[in-house]
């Protein structure tokens, strides 16, 4: 755990983040958690995790695949079983 000259802690730092990439974090807290991610790798590299995930879930598909795709899966999967 890294303490820095702002006061704030690592766990401190992983609660914010949500607020901290939303930017819903009040502007004096905002730059206490850069200042601190500047001393602190392993923040900045949790920081980076967060970032990385909400960007790779917002790639993922919504829509359904097409009707006869996911029967085509069901009728091979009930062929495999069957082996």
């Amino acid at each position: 755990m890294v303490h820095d000259s702002t006061g704030l802690t690592c766990k401190e730092v992983v609660e914010l983040v949500t607020e901290f990439l939303g930017n819903t974090l009040d502007p004096r807290e905002r730059v206490r958690l850069e200042q601190h991610l500047l001393v602190c790798p392993p923040c900045t590299l949790h920081l980076a995790q967060v970032k990385t995930t909400i960007d790779l879930t917002a790639m993922l598909r919504t829509e359904a695949a097409p009707g006869d795709a996911n029967q085509e899966l069901i009728d091979r999967f009930r062929s495999w079983s069957r082996k």
